[in-house]
C-alpha cells in the first residue's frame, strides 16, 4: 500500500472513529439495536474529540488544495511507505509522518511541515464531509465546519476533485481523476 493510500486510510479512520465515538455518546439505541462504537477508552475519546475540534478550527491556506495534491503525487512518485497506526491521535499521526524517511524534504518543497500536511488533509476531509449538511439536519453531534474553509473548498472545485482523485484512486503523478 502506498503512502497516499495509507495516509488517506489513517486520516479517514480517525475521522470515523471520532464521529463514531461522538455519536455513540449522544445517540440512544433505536428499536433495541445496540450501536457498535469503537472500543476506545474515555481518554482516547476525549483526545480524538480534541483532535477533531483542532482540525475543524484549522485555517486552510487559499492554495492548499493544489499543494496537497502535488505533495501527495511527489510522495507517491518517490515510492515512500509510511508506518501506520490505526486509532492514532492527531499528534501521533503528525509524529508518524515526521518519522518517514524522505517525506520532510518533499513537504518542505511544497511549503508544508508534517503538522501542516496532516492538519490540512484532515481539515479538507472533515470539512468536505460536513459542508453539505444543512444546519440542524445532522443532529446535535454534527459539528459545523469553519466557513472560511468551506469557501476554500467550494471556490476550488477542480482542485478539490484532483485531490480527492489522488486520495481515492492513488492516481499516478500527472493523472487527473474526477469526483462523482
Amino acid at each position: 500500500m502506498t503512502f497516499v493510500r495509507k495516509v488517506s486510510t489513517v486520516l479517514g479512520g480517525m475521522a470515523l472513529l471520532v464521529a463514531g465515538a461522538a455519536q455513540a455518546q449522544s445517540v440512544a439505541p433505536v428499536g433495541g439495536a445496540t450501536p457498535r462504537a469503537p472500543a476506545l477508552t474515555a481518554e482516547q475519546v476525549v483526545s480524538m474529540q480534541q483532535g477533531r475540534e483542532a482540525v475543524l478550527h484549522y485555517k486552510l491556506a487559499p492554495d492548499i488544495l493544489p499543494r496537497l495534491t502535488a505533495t501527495l503525487k511527489a510522495i507517491q512518485a518517490a515510492n515512500i511507505q509510511p508506518p501506520t497506526q490505526m486509532g492514532a491521535t492527531l499528534e501521533q499521526q503528525i509524529a508518524l509522518v515526521e518519522k518517514v524517511p524522505g517525506v520532510d524534504g518533499i513537504l518542505k518543497a511544497h511549503g508544508l511541515t508534517a503538522r501542516d500536511f496532516v492538519m490540512s488533509l484532515e481539515c479538507v476531509g472533515q470539512t468536505g464531509s460536513l459542508m453539505n449538511i444543512p444546519p440542524g439536519q445532522g443532529g446535535s453531534y454534527i459539528p459545523v465546519p469553519d466557513p472560511a474553509n468551506v469557501a476554500v473548498l467550494k471556490n476550488n472545485p477542480q482542485a478539490l476533485q484532483e485531490l480527492a482523485g489522488v486520495l481515492r484512486n492513488d492516481a499516478p503523478a500527472g493523472s487527473s481523476a474526477q469526483v462523482h
